[in-house]
């Protein structure tokens, strides 16, 4: 029997007992603790016989492991065994597991191999280039290079831009599960040659020729291999229903349409799945295929028992009133009438008086929306001396600073750190990792062009600056940089002749310590040499032993043992994995691969950062986490900054509003994305009027869209503030952003309200 004391409304969940359930839940509800005592009350009621499963599909690893944890524990707790009766799979982890069973359905190799998202990118690269040259005109015709200030910075964003463009139609193309052949056939049915199309047609023919020849498919591939699988074989489909009596998806707000499919076919017409979600949070429209729309539409099927978590405990009175008054707002008052559907209810409710479930409900609280739009640098600092401010007098308490773009919180990094404030970064590539890559990135610089004067100081500034840095000596390594700057012959010193060594000649005109740096950095460098012959993965981890494992002596200042060593040993994984993929790749092609790797702009470096491992805010009182509103989703803190409130972040279909995905380069500002998925799915749906739209309105379409999403992670920002809230806007790059329209709402509520 179960000690906890439920929530009416998830006591109603947890009788369950069979059927369709669509749950909607609100933030801080408690959706993944309910989900996760559903699944363990199923396993303890006897309903499944020794070889059956309940499946629990999620949408992220670190979810996976947390809901595999809990329900381990919960069932150890009534004296089973703690790892059977349930399976807690990704999407991409379930269809793996139906692929794996019957890989000769999918047509794969014997021995087939997964491609990242970079391998894409540089597929990707090869045929966008191959394009534009046969049609230099697809450039002219929708592009303004040749009239903007830098050309050269246009050209290469502008290449940038096709490349995600080719990713979209892709994933889009797999998602609607046509092939290269099925889209020209529509297209020569419809007598359609539009150029957006033959573009993205184009290069997902080469996309899918070159998957084929490395004998490869990509994560898209093994969802509709999954699916085509259960279409194709009804026996195994009936094994596999069997197996898994009950499908408990946690995060269907966040589904794709082949999510759907697949899970669907799994539970039959009369099958046993529970999905649960929150509309309201569904904030990953324009990275993925999924839609909250799906979840929307199985709340209100026939048969179909529809329930909600409408009361949280994670937000004070004014943070869930703020909250609740943005759905009223944009349900009933906001100006674009499309919008209105962006959010819905429930309102967030507070818990029972007697609950025993941790909650903030009861408190006040303190929310500050900031009437000021701030330039960029002065909300920045803003918002830092107020966090000094408050951690000065709630030391024990857990902080957050949410951006919505990963750049932005890089600058919040630099600054709280500036300050000597601690910091925690959830941002696509932390500054751990940043160092990290930059530091074996410019090692392999070195080793590519060891005569290169420039390359070797940069390199041994970089390693005393991000490495082995020692407050205390910096005139030393001044010295030593001004020794190797003025080093016209490399060679001299790393690899002298009889009677040449430059570092001899210097020893009696430097200070003593200098010369033994110079010594200690000759040795160093030249071990690095002698490793080069080694594949690629045992060189970086040699490099890195060297750098991050070292006892302390005259070279080092570093601990024993440093996270960098981890990191290092995950990029070696990569590059040898890399190696495999490109036998042709030499010391060039590492270091930039290295470079990527440090980038704030692309995939982040998966595996070794705090959202990765599980990560609890609770667990780091004190500190100051920098997180992308994406990255916080699921996290609580004691006091939130949601920054940047303005109408480029959290636009809302306005003509004055900015949108990222309105490129300055494209003519007319179109977003071609937007374009050219509207035209694919026209044309896959047969909407022949959707077809030959004119160009703009999918433009003027997708801002409605994106508005919405928004809108949406505004509210989820919100929600992220236990106890205290503060909104800060700021004018932008340009000084042109003024404040959003849900954030002069809730200023006018918070004026009127507490005057």
């Amino acid at each position: 029997m179960d000690k906890y004391k439920y929530r009416p409304k998830q006591q109603e969940v947890l009788s369950y007992t069979g059927g369709k359930m669509g749950v909607s839940a609100v933030p801080g509800s408690g959706k993944t603790f309910t989900l996760s005592h559903l699944a363990a009350k199923l396993i303890r009621s006897n309903v499944l016989a020794d070889d059956q499963e309940i499946i629990i599909v999620t949408v992220a690893n670190a979810a996976a492991d947390s809901f595999a944890a809990k329900i381990g524990e919960l069932v150890a707790k009534a004296g089973l065994l703690p790892n059977v009766g349930y399976r807690v799979r990704t999407l991409h982890g379930l269809a793996h597991d139906i692929i794996n069973e019957r890989p000769e359905l999918a047509g794969l190799p014997e021995h087939y191999q997964i491609v990242d998202e970079r391998d894409q990118r540089a597929i990707f690269t090869l045929a966008v280039n191959a394009w534009k040259r046969i049609h230099p005109e697809f450039t002219e015709q929708w592009a303004c290079i040749r009239e903007q200030r830098d050309p050269m910075k246009a050209a290469n964003s502008w290449d940038e831009l096709l490349k995600d463009l080719a990713t979209s139609f892709i994933r889009q193309a797999k998602d609607l599960q046509v092939s290269p052949d099925d889209i020209q056939v529509k297209m020569e049915q419809a007598q359609c040659s539009h150029p957006l199309l033959e573009f993205g047609l184009s290069v997902y023919r080469d996309y899918q020729r070159s998957l084929r020849s490395r004998n490869a498919v990509d994560f898209d591939d093994l969802i509709s291999m999954a699916l085509q699988i259960l279409r194709s074989d009804p026996d195994y489909l009936a094994r596999l229903r069997r197996r898994w009596p009950f499908i408990l998806e946690d995060e269907a707000q966040d589904s794709t349409l082949m999510q759907e499919q697949i899970l669907r076919l799994l539970a039959g017409e009369d099958g046993n799945w529970v999905r649960v979600g929150d509309p309201n949070q569904a904030i990953y429209e324009t990275f993925t295929n999924s839609n909250p729309r799906y979840l929307r539409e199985f709340l209100s099927e026939p048969g179909v028992i529809a329930r909600t978590l409408p009361e949280s405990g994670r937000n004070s009175k004014a943070v869930r009133e703020l909250a609740n008054y943005l759905i009223q707002w944009a349900t009933q008052e906001h100006p674009v009438f499309e919008l209105r559907d962006s959010l819905r209810e429930p309102l967030i409710l507070p818990p029972p008086p007697d609950d025993q479930q941790f909650n903030h409900a009861s408190q006040p609280g303190f929310v500050n929306p900031v009437d000021t739009l701030y330039e960029s640098e002065k909300e920045i600092e803003f918002v830092v001396n107020d966090i000094k401010k408050y951690l000065g007098n709630h030391e024990k308490a857990t902080v957050a600073v949410l951006t919505t773009f990963n750049d932005r919180g890089a600058d919040f990094v630099a600054a709280l750190r500036a300050e000597g404030v601690k910091v925690i970064e959830m941002l696509k590539v932390d500054q751990t990792t940043r160092e990290t890559a930059e530091t074996l990135e410019a090692v392999l610089r070195f080793l590519i062009s060891p005569s290169n004067q420039k390359k070797l100081t940069d390199l041994y500034q970089k390693l005393r600056e991000k490495v082995l840095a020692d407050a205390g000596n910096e005139a030393l390594y001044k010295a030593v940089s001004d020794a190797l700057t003025g080093l016209k012959h490399p060679e001299k010193y790393l690899a002298p002749l009889p009677g040449e060594d430059w570092l001899e000649d210097l020893a009696l005109k430097v200070k003593p310590d200098v010369y033994e740096e110079l010594c200690l950095l000759r040795d160093q460098l030249r071990k690095w040499q002698e490793a080069s012959l080694l594949p690629i993965d045992q060189l970086v981890i040699t490099i890195a032993q060297d750098l991050y494992t070292s006892p302390a002596d005259e070279f080092t200042s570093n601990p024993p043992i440093r996270m960098e060593l981890g990191l290092a040993h995950k990029m070696a994984l990569l590059l040898e994995q890399a190696a495999r993929s490109h036998p042709e790749w030499r010391l060039k092609d590492f270091a930039d691969r290295l470079k990527e790797f440090s980038d704030t702009r692309k995939n982040r470096l998966s595996g070794f950062q705090a959202q990765d491992l599980g990560f609890k805010p609770s667990d780091h009182p004190g500190e100051v986490v920098v997180s992308t509103i994406h990255k916080a989703k699921g996290l609580e803190w004691d006091r939130v900054y949601l920054t940047a409130a303005n109408n480029y972040d959290f636009p809302s279909a306005q003509e004055t509003d900015g949108y990222v995905a309105e490129k300055y380069f494209v003519r007319d500002r179109l977003n071609l994305e937007a374009e050219t998925l509207s035209k694919l799915k026209a044309l896959v749906s047969g909407d022949l009027p959707g077809l030959y739209l004119a160009d703009g309105e999918a433009t003027k379409a997708a801002r409605v869209y994106y508005s919405a999403e928004r809108l949406r992670l505004f509210y989820v920002a919100i929600t992220r503030a236990c106890s205290d809230l503060i909104i800060t806007a700021n004018s932008g790059k340009w000084k042109n952003n003024q404040f959003s329209l849900p954030f002069t709402a809730l200023l006018e509520y918070w004026k009127e309200h507490n005057p």
